[in-house]
Formats: structure tokens, C-alpha cells, sequence
């Protein structure tokens, strides 16, 4: 939220306030194009004709960065025009420039414009055509000209995977309103600005693509030039930098009540992992309480209190399903099935980019928190999951985590060694992975085998995804509240 802003925009209310007044088409609504640039006079003319030219009538505001070229002069001359001009007394970067465009803007709808770039005729309308009232932008391709020529065509958001690389450019269209509750433009690492702003963005609704084209000019002087030829080394810096400063944590554990007095010292542990890994993003926590014991509730509540500062949100949901069961072979499927709609339940109710997945009896080391989300965000193409590592309480000589051989037999880790390994399964003992990049849902049975989690492995596994197991990640697996197995 940014001031009053609220996503998505409450209908309901201004038709019980206003009864006898029909809701617009989308079509009919103000747009507003900001302008914003920086000693762009060689071709700030044919961007400020491109924007009042379109198909669809559009307030045009020219935001001025400071310049110290003719910018301000040709700018004056579309005051006529209906040109709002803004100008600057000191260079404070593009972001700050593009807001100040946006809070005096009066259009329900926002659309952003370098000031080297061309805006075909019908732009505007296509993307307005695919807006709905809680679609919080719109998005299309790209062509460069200039310099060198090319087409980058945007996919369907349901194929783009935005969290790997960036495939929405500046002139999105974007939802006045969402666009404010986004937290709008922000500078944190001196570029990818529309990156960062399309993800936070995404977070509001489904974005959707349109056939709109923007014209985007290719010379020595653009930032984007500059960015390629000077950093193309600095990528793989870069993109695990905007990820980890975009993405948003979400905790989830089923509290059992088996290890109850565990409680305090495994809460205590998470708390201080996460806040070493110091995330400019609020983390939320979220418990299904499967105890079916109200002391224990009330215990897990008092104590959970004293971590207000370290989540944004804590959440403890009552979840009383109980298990029946005559022999092992029933205890093991149906505690399998259990798992399984638990872990769909707590998808469904992390409201995160990343969720990590910590059972009640898992004492997370320190660190554990920084190394899993380090990984998760590496380089050009970064894992779908990645786990800790701890011992299995009924065979201690084995880690929860191996290899399927050909014949889909587990395999489970005697050693993990030191390096970091790419496996096959893991468990949900400490297991951090992306919400978009990994299977919907969790299934209770692998080949007619009661477990969990090797299914959901095996899902990942046949959509070619990958999961790194981290000895770095040593978790202790308590036996009772006062034996740590390592």
C-alpha cells in the first residue's frame, strides 16, 4: 500500500456510495503517458509526436531528468498541444523522475515512455483492450531499431516465468491503482527498475499480454546500450541481486504436537535465520495447528508473540485432522495422504514468491536461511528447489534425500559430502522452493508408495526441474525436545 492506495479497487463500495452511477468502460478511461528523459533532444520530438498520436486520445506529460541539451526548449513547443512539462532544478535519476510524472498525472491509467522511444499508432489501444478491472498491467513485445534491429516477442504470462529474467519493457500500461499499491518506481540496484516494478506488480492479479509493439531505439548513447557493452559480465550479479531484493518469503510448518516442548527452541532458531537474511521484503509465517490440544494452542500463541517483529504476518490456522489406523501399512498411507493435504493447504495459504517448508522436529542451523535463499536465486537459470540436510529418524545412518535409479528405487545419502549436489528427492524437513517453478499440487503416494514427498520430487523431476541439496544446511532432527539428531 502506498498512501490510501488499495488493490484491487474496491467496486462494490463506490456503487453503494453512488448508486446511480454506471461503471466506464475500460475503454473510455483517461490515460496518462509520462515522458521521462534526459538530454533525449536528438529524439524527443518523434517520442512526444508517437504519444499524441495515438488511436485514443492520452494525456502526454514530458517529466524533464535536468537535461542540459535543448530538451526543455522542444518540449515547449507541445505546451500548446496540452503538454504538461516538468522540469528539474538537479538530476535525481529515472525513477524518481517517472514518479514525479505519475503523482501529477490524472488518468486511471499509466503508461511510461523513455524519451529516445516511439510509441506506434494503435499501441495504447491494444493494451487497453486487454485490461479488466483487476488486471494490474498489461504488457507486449519489443522492436529495436537504430543501431540494429530486432524483435523481442513477449510470451503468454502463463509460459514467461518472470522470476528467471525480464520479459516486460517500460511502456507497460499499468492500472493506476496498482500501480501506487506496487510501491511504484524504485532505484535499488541502478538498473532493471521495470523488472523490479513488474514483479512486485505481478503480485496484485493476473498481467496480460498484448499484441501492442513498442518501437525501441538502439544508439551509443541509450542506458540500455551503455548496460550491455559495460556490464554484460555483471548478469549473473545482477539478476540474483533483483531477485532477492523483489522476492517475498513465506514460512510453513504443520505443528504436530509430537515434540511440543521443541516448540520455543525450534521457533527461536527460524527467527534468527531469517533475520540474518536481513530481506528488504516483509516474511510471512504460517502454522497449521494439527495439536487438537488446546493448551499446547494457547502455549504455541504465547509464544509465537514474541516474534511480531521478525514476521510481517504470523498465522496459526487450525488444521484438527486426526488419524486413525489399524496396522502399520494403513498408519503409513494414510499419514502420507495427511501430508500431502496438508502441504496443498499450506500452498494454498503462503501467499509468497518463495515458500520454504520446515517440519515441527527440524532445528534450522543459523545460517540456513542465507544459504537456501543464495542458491535459490543463482545465476542465469536458477533451481526450482533446494533443501537442507538432516538425518532420517528411523534409519540415523541415512540423510532424507538421495537418487531414483532406473528402476525408480530410492537411493538415500549415507554421505553428503561437502559440495552442493543436484538430487532426485528430498523431504519437507527444511525445503525451500519457488511457488511458480515447481508442481501445483502435492500427491500422497510415489509408485504406490506412501511419501509425499518424493511424488512432488518426481513431478519436478519429469518437468525437467532441479533441487540442490546443501551440506551447508546441516539441520539437527529432534527425537524428543531434548535429543537433536546431526
Amino acid at each position: 500500500m502506498v498512501g490510501n492506495a488499495i488493490w484491487p479497487y474496491d467496486t462494490q463500495a463506490v456503487i453503494q456510495q453512488k448508486p446511480h452511477i454506471k461503471s466506464t468502460p475500460a475503454c473510455s478511461q483517461k490515460v496518462s503517458i509520462v515522458i521521462a528523459a534526459r538530454n533525449n533532444s536528438a529524439y524527443l520530438a518523434e517520442t512526444i509526436e508517437s504519444a499524441f498520436n495515438q488511436t485514443i486520445p492520452c494525456e502526454v506529460i514530458y517529466t524533464d531528468d535536468c537535461s542540459f541539451d535543448d530538451s526543455i526548449n522542444i518540449a515547449r513547443q507541445y505546451q500548446n498541444r496540452g503538454l504538461i512539462l516538468l522540469e528539474s532544478p538537479c538530476h535525481t535519476g529515472v525513477c524518481e523522475t517517472r514518479n514525479r510524472g505519475a503523482e501529477i498525472a490524472r488518468g486511471d491509467y499509466l503508461l511510461f515512455l523513455d524519451g529516445d522511444d516511439i510509441l506506434p499508432l494503435d499501441y495504447v489501444k491494444k493494451h487497453l483492450e486487454k485490461m479488466s478491472p483487476d488486471t494490474p498491467f498489461a504488457y507486449g513485445g519489443a522492436e529495436a531499431f537504430g543501431d540494429y534491429s530486432t524483435l523481442w516477442n513477449a510470451p503468454e504470462w502463463t509460459d514467461g516465468r518472470l522470476w528467471l529474467r525480464n520479459f516486460v519493457n517500460t511502456s507497460a500500461l499499468w492500472n493506476r491503482q496498482a500501480f501506487e499499491t506496487a510501491g511504484r518506481w524504485r532505484n535499488k540496484i541502478n538498473t532493471m527498475w521495470d523488472w523490479d516494478l513488474a514483479l512486485r506488480g505481478s503480485r496484485l492479479g493476473t498481467p496480460v499480454r498484448s499484441n501492442a509493439v513498442l518501437r525501441y531505439r538502439q544508439h551509443a548513447d541509450s542506458w540500455s546500450a551503455n548496460i550491455k557493452t559495460k556490464y554484460q559480465q555483471r548478469q549473473e550479479i545482477l539478476l540474483p541481486q533483483m531477485r532477492q531484493i523483489c522476492s517475498r518469503l513465506s514460512i510453513g510448518s504443520i505443528i504436530s504436537g509430537r515434540v511440543a516442548d521443541f516448540f520455543p527452541q525450534w521457533i527461536s532458531a527460524i527467527s534468527q535465520s531469517v533475520n540474518l537474511i536481513n530481506s528488504p521484503e516483509p516474511v510471512e509465517l504460517v502454522l497449521l495447528d494439527n495439536t487438537n490440544n488446546t493448551s499446547t494452542l494457547r502455549k504455541m500463541r504465547d509464544e509465537v508473540s514474541r516474534y511480531v517483529n521478525t514476521f510481517e504476518t504470523i498465522r496459526i490456522l487450525p488444521h484438527p485432522t486426526s488419524i486413525t489406523f489399524s496396522d502399520e501399512k494403513e498408519r503409513r498411507d494414510k499419514t502420507a495422504r495427511f501430508m500431502a493435504q496438508a502441504c496443498n493447504r499450506l500452498r494454498f495459504e503462503m501467499r509468497g514468491d518463495i515458500h520454504w517448508l520446515i517440519e515441527d522436529d527440524i532445528l534450522v542451523p543459523l545460517e540456513a536461511g542465507v544459504n537456501l535463499i543464495s542458491n535459490l536465486t543463482a545465476d542465469w537459470v536458477p533451481p526450482n528447489a533446494v533443501s537442507g540436510c538432516y538425518r532420517n529418524r528411523h534409519t540415523e545412518s541415512q540423510y532424507v534425500g538421495g537418487l531414483f535409479d532406473d528402476h525408480h528405487i530410492v537411493n538415500a545419502f549415507s554421505d553428503i559430502g561437502g559440495e552442493t549436489r543436484v538430487v532426485d528427492y528430498c523431504g519437507t524437513g527444511c525445503l525451500m522452493y519457488w511457488k511458480d517453478r515447481t508442481p501445483r499440487y502435492w500427491n500422497s503416494h510415489y509408485r504406490n508408495m506412501p511419501a509425499h514427498d518424493w511424488e512432488w520430487c518426481s513431478q519436478l523431476k519429469s518437468s525437467d526441474g532441479v533441487i540442490l541439496m546443501l551440506p551447508s544446511v546441516h539441520c539437527g532432527h529432534a527425537k524428543s525436545s531434548s535429543e537433536i539428531l546431526y
